[in-house]
């Protein structure tokens, strides 16, 4: 299987509605969409709300959506339900990334069958590809600073190298997810590899999903080591 680019159009990995959480009680994170919308995250004791972030003002009540914390194994891995979905009991591990200000967040073996959830945890613990799945959340305080980060149209030519440089970091541990899940569709490589870029970006000071023109070719338009990394096919076979 070939992927030719790490910037595909943007598509959800579609574990879990709820894959963007938390892992503290009584606290409130928040997560980006693909264009740049932003979702409220609320823990409490047995439950996790999500609900979005709105600009302006609107005269309907937001959409809230509740996964509920079945059990805590521990401080940061929890068994969780979205009761209005079949197959929805799953793993969530959260770790800190920044203390106080991001976090990463794991969904793991989906199922419809709680005791083989707990089972399936004590006998293999997190799968060895765990960090393809990990999305971010962030503080309020982390939120604003990326709302005042600059987005794509400003990346300099080191970052762009650094945020490629990551398609043969995680190379091995798309292939051990490969292994262990043959069926997967070659647009979730994809979201995986652009999902790895943006926690890079994220790390050098810029904001992915800040809604800003751009076009990477043209803006590295005779830089032939970047045009290269870009355009050329990236297999993992």
């Amino acid at each position: 299987m070939r992927i030719y680019r790490i910037f595909s159009i943007a598509l959800w990995i579609g574990l879990f509605p709820f894959v963007s959480v938390l892992g503290q009680e009584n606290s409130t994170w928040y997560a980006y969409g693909m264009e740049g919308d932003k979702q409220k995250i609320t823990e409490y004791k047995d439950i996790i709300t999500y609900e979005p972030v709105r600009e302006e003002e609107s005269p309907y009540p937001a959409r809230v959506d509740t996964v509920f914390i079945e059990k805590r194994l521990n401080d940061s891995i929890y068994i969780v339900t979205n009761r209005s979905r079949e197959g929805a009991i799953a793993l969530m591990a959260s770790r800190w990334l920044q203390d106080g200000a991001i976090k990463s967040i794991g969904i793991y073996y989906p199922t419809d069958d709680f005791d083989s959830l707990e089972t399936t945890y004590k006998e293999k613990g997190l799968p060895a590809w765990q960090e393809l799945t990990r999305r971010w959340v962030f503080s309020e305080a982390k939120t604003k600073e990326l709302d005042q980060a600059p987005g794509y149209d400003e990346v300099t030519r080191e970052a762009m190298l650094g945020a490629l440089a990551i398609r043969k970091e995680i190379s091995p541990t798309i292939k051990q997810y490969m292994t262990d899940n043959p069926d997967t569709k070659s647009w979730r490589m994809y979201r995986f590899v652009e999902v790895k870029a943006q926690q890079k970006f994220i790390e050098l000071g810029y904001n992915p999903y800040k809604s800003v023109p751009y076009n990477f070719e043209k803006q590295f338009e005779g830089d032939e080591e970047i045009i290269k990394a870009l355009t050329q096919p990236m297999s993992f076979e």
